[in-house]
């Protein structure tokens, strides 16, 4: 059974399930639901001033940063509102995040220009100001961990992100042209950091641990004016909230679809789904090498989110020879580097393995290293746990043996 849903992975991906958003909306003054069925919208914790990006903590309830009420504001599953820690170093708090451990918040605060630790239990402890963060932080608002336990924040101040290490030392992680007003950011288990650029209304991603930016997203008004909050979701690609009250979800190639709209709303100031707190356990690894093709580039293969069921991903190639027919290996083990060989190539898909699939492909594109494909597909149920290693060759008349290759990907399928 395995092997069948296997083979589905490389399937078109069908448009995603979708779930009922919950939103943040500074003009309605407080948390909204967006019914996905009927796509009306009913408050469900009001008495908010400007609400901003929430997340679903792991006692039920929705925890957001008002910096109306500079305060950590507490939405109950039966609507009831609190001030969860409110005053304190607090000037205008922004984002919170769960810590690694999920035992905790950590909240940027943009006015304060510091990042704190909230315990569930009400305490508020400073962790970075600019003394401690070497005066980094600018306006810090969205935040996102990578799996080392570093920090990323994006400086809505400067258009700067901003790495802090688990010793606690910061340092400028990008300051690329392509950064503008970020506010959003989020991590997937492939190795990428999105930010929403609220000001150029596109999304950068960046490849870690590279500085370098490159659109992801490109700026589409009419669908999400100003995006801003980032959350991954689990019903496929990620979400990102907006102006016209609209949510949309931006796939692994991109383009972004408007799930939810209700302009009485206004600008939306962050999104969430209940099922979205925890996020996803795959992973997508890289292992070995890559075979170089024209002018010595070696291609690489990628990949998009994180793989987990219901999730759409994208296996990304890149850096192949432009406008050349391709054949990607799919199997379940893994060959050592150096073993075996494929048209001169390493190979790194066991071809002898329990499941061995080959799959033609064509690499649009023009020139040395000028190859890009990414293939969407959608990872089906009952597959957590599994490995699945891919690799891609490419006719390439430079290349040794006229093949290129790429490093192998290791895909292991979480929950």
């Amino acid at each position: 059974m395995k092997l069948a849903c296997l083979a589905l992975v490389l399937a078109a991906a069908p448009l995603c399930a979708q779930s009922d958003y919950y939103v943040s909306s500074p003009a309605g003054g407080g948390i909204y639901k967006g019914d996905f069925v009927t796509g009306e919208s009913s408050p469900i914790g009001m008495g908010l001033l400007i609400p901003h990006y929430g997340w679903f903590g792991n006692d039920g309830a929705f925890y957001v940063p008002d910096r109306g009420w500079n305060a950590i504001m507490k939405v109950t599953t039966d609507g009831n509102v609190s001030i969860h820690v409110g005053g304190g170093g607090f000037i205008k708090p922004v984002t919170c995040i769960p810590t690694t451990d999920d035992t905790a918040w950590m909240v940027s605060d943009m006015e304060a220009n510091a990042i704190f630790r909230v315990g569930y239990d009400g305490s508020q402890t400073l962790v970075y100001d600019n003394t401690t963060a070497s005066g980094l932080l600018n306006w810090p608002d969205g935040m996102a961990y990578d799996d080392a336990g570093n920090l990323y924040v994006a400086n809505l101040g400067n258009d700067t992100i901003v790495k802090i290490d688990p010793t606690g030392a910061a340092s400028l992680y990008s300051d690329s042209d392509l950064i503008s007003e970020p506010g959003g950011l989020a991590l997937d288990g492939a190795g990428n950091l999105y930010a929403a650029n609220y000001a150029s209304h596109t999304i950068v991603r960046f490849i870690l641990p590279s500085p370098v930016a490159e659109v992801f997203m490109p700026a589409d008004v009419s669908k999400l004016a100003h995006p801003n909050d980032l959350k991954l979701s689990r019903k496929g690609g990620m979400l990102s909230s907006a102006r016209q009250g609209a949510v949309g979800r931006i796939d692994a190639l991109g383009n972004v679809t408007v799930v939810f709209s209700d302009p009485t709303l206004q600008e939306l100031d962050g999104v969430s789904v209940p099922e979205d707190a925890v996020l996803c356990s795959g992973r997508f690894l890289m292992y070995g090498s890559g075979t170089a093709g024209s002018g010595g580039v070696v291609p690489e293969m990628r990949a998009i989110y994180s793989p987990c069921p219901g999730q759409i991903v994208g296996l990304e190639m890149r850096n192949f020879l432009g406008g050349t027919p391709a054949v990607m290996f799919l199997g379940l083990a893994p060959l050592p580097e150096g073993v075996k060989k494929f048209k001169g190539a390493t190979l790194l898909v066991n071809p002898s393995g329990p499941f061995f699939l080959p799959i033609n492909l064509f690499i649009p594109g023009v020139g040395e290293g000028g190859g890009k494909l990414v293939i969407q597909a959608q990872i089906p149920a009952g597959l957590s746990g599994l490995h699945v290693y891919h690799q891609v060759f490419a006719k390439d008349p430079a290349a040794i043996g006229g093949v290129s290759a790429s490093n192998g990907l290791h895909e292991v399928i979480g929950n």
